[in-house]
């Protein structure tokens, strides 16, 4: 029988994360799920046997303690042997502002603590474990030729790092994330470690479609069409619909891709820029 090779979701109890992980394991991938929500992040890993009769476990982890991080790479060594990929996508949002008089320094460092500095975090402790593995060989089909590869990266930004939304801490740590991404690729790079990112747009998670329903009715529509209209392909995109994109990075088909922003946002971006 095939070794099958591991991944690492954090995040992955809910949202984009769980799709990602529904969509590795559904291509023979154990996954380690990494999670504060530890209802969520257990019921994930039982439909993840379930459904694709994988060796998937729940670790809870709080991304933004380094001692935390640092556990849950070495837990998956121990159990596995080798990461081969990780999609570092946890991460949390904030209220809407229409100025910054509201904004407070504490909320704009935990915007920084639970998005940009807990994956790097994240990458930083992946990519120390990674170039130490042994090189793997990656055929490039359909010819003979093959490349070495020693780990995978995705971090996961968002296109409000790009324009500004009324999101300032928020938008200032998922920018940085695409900057540390850059970085990690020129460092680890040399090793055999590809490290990319995607910035999503507007993605109707679980989370979002009650978000809107906690709103006023005139404000809910107004969030609702908005997005819409000021979206070429008028909708919203599924989980599913980035978890493909994730899988495309952490596959064989894209082993030239290193330190690439990669935007999955239906076109939002090509009409505001």
């Amino acid at each position: 029988m095939a070794t099958r090779d591991n991944a690492i979701v954090t995040g992955a109890a809910a949202g984009i994360g769980n799709a990602v992980a529904h969509k590795l394991a559904s291509r023979g991938m154990n996954v380690l799920v990494a999670d504060i929500n530890e209802a969520g992040g257990q019921k994930l890993v039982d439909d993840l046997k379930r459904l694709y009769s994988v060796d998937s476990f729940f670790l809870r982890t709080d991304v933004s303690n380094e001692e935390d991080v640092k556990n849950m790479v070495k837990v998956a060594v121990e159990k596995w042997g080798r990461i081969h990929y990780a999609c570092n996508n946890a991460g949390v949002g904030e209220k809407m502002e229409d100025n910054e008089d509201g904004v407070t320094a504490e909320q704009f460092d935990k915007m920084y603590a639970l998005n940009q500095k807990s994956t790097w975090m994240c990458q930083k402790a992946l990519c120390q474990h990674m170039r130490e593995q042994e090189p793997r060989k990656v055929k490039l089909s359909p010819s003979d030729l093959e490349v070495e590869e020693r780990g995978v990266i995705v971090n996961l930004s968002s296109v409000n790092g790009m324009v500004g939304l009324g999101l300032p801490g928020y938008s200032a740590a998922k920018a940085g994330i695409v900057s540390l991404t850059r970085t990690g690729a020129q460092f680890y790079g040399p090793h055999g470690i590809r490290i990319n990112c995607i910035s999503p747009g507007s993605i109707r998670t679980e989370f979002f479609a009650h978000w809107v329903t906690t709103l006023p009715p005139a404000q809910s529509k107004y969030v609702e069409e908005g997005i819409v209209n000021s979206t070429p392909l008028k909708r919203q995109g599924k989980p599913q619909e980035l978890a493909n994109v994730v899988s495309f990075l952490l596959s064989d088909d894209s082993t030239y891709m290193n330190g690439h922003n990669l935007v999955v946002d239906g076109g939002y971006t090509a009409v505001k820029f």
